[in-house]
């Protein structure tokens, strides 16, 4: 009766082994993710295999190879909670749903495109398993809206220097054309001053020829009663 005692303790005892031997969890993930948008949602599926029904459920989300992984995402949840945020090293929101967790990574850009593993565990009730995914490669293209919007801060500005250029060599070519035409009018004035002169000084009816020669007047010799007038005076003071 002893003997029979002790083959039955055995028998459930290798009973209990073997189902909790049968207990196991598998995580799987999408191969990769490529993305115009900041926010990027990540489902990180599991399976329980066993009998054993999981109350406490532990989810990391690694960034980055084995070698140089981190922990970027990390919450522990049961069956009833529906919704989660963390705030770490990436700003990410969780939502359980039956079999598997939709991660999504707020405010992402071009520098976080990496390689994103999903880790479950099985916290509560014992034993304790866990399972990693083969990683999921999130590729985030860079963001079209800013790129039109400073293609056409660049088209505008093209624009508007294109205009600033017409408008100076506008005013280059009309100051070039009334050049000459100041420098003419300039040279009439000193000439009509020179000849205004002449008459006031020796009272002549007619003025002194003036003649410019590029870099100062000469007059030349008077006519009619101008030069008889000049010349008599000339006489009277010898």
């Amino acid at each position: 009766m002893k003997h029979l005692d002790q083959l039955a303790a055995l028998l459930i005892c290798l009973l209990e082994t073997l189902k909790m031997s049968a207990l196991a969890m598998q995580v799987t993930q999408p191969r990769s993710i490529l993305v115009d948008s900041r926010n990027v949602t990540l489902e990180c599926a599991y399976n329980i295999t066993g009998n054993r029904t999981a109350q406490v459920l532990r989810i990391s989300i690694f960034k980055g190879d084995l070698q140089s992984h981190k922990e970027v995402c990390a919450a522990s949840f049961n069956s009833t909670t529906n919704y989660f945020e963390r705030t770490a090293a990436l700003h990410c929101q969780g939502r359980p749903r039956n079999g598997s967790v939709l991660i999504t990574f707020i405010g992402l850009n071009t520098s976080h495109s990496d390689l994103y593993t999903c880790k479950m565990e099985k916290m509560h009730p014992p034993p304790y398993i866990d399972d990693k995914g083969n990683g999921t490669w999130i590729f985030i293209r860079e963001d079209r809206a800013e790129v039109k919007l400073c293609r056409q801060f660049t088209q505008g500005t093209l624009v508007i220097l294109v205009l600033a250029a017409v408008f100076m060599l506008y005013s280059v070519v009309i100051t070039c054309l009334h050049w000459p035409l100041g420098s003419t009018a300039c040279i009439l004035r000193m000439k009509e001053a020179v000849d205004m002169k002449c008459e006031l000084i020796h009272n002549c009816d007619e003025p002194a020829t003036a003649t410019w020669t590029g870099q100062r007047w000469e007059t030349g010799p008077r006519q009619g009663k101008c030069s008889e007038r000049t010349k008599k005076n000339r006489t009277m003071n010898m």
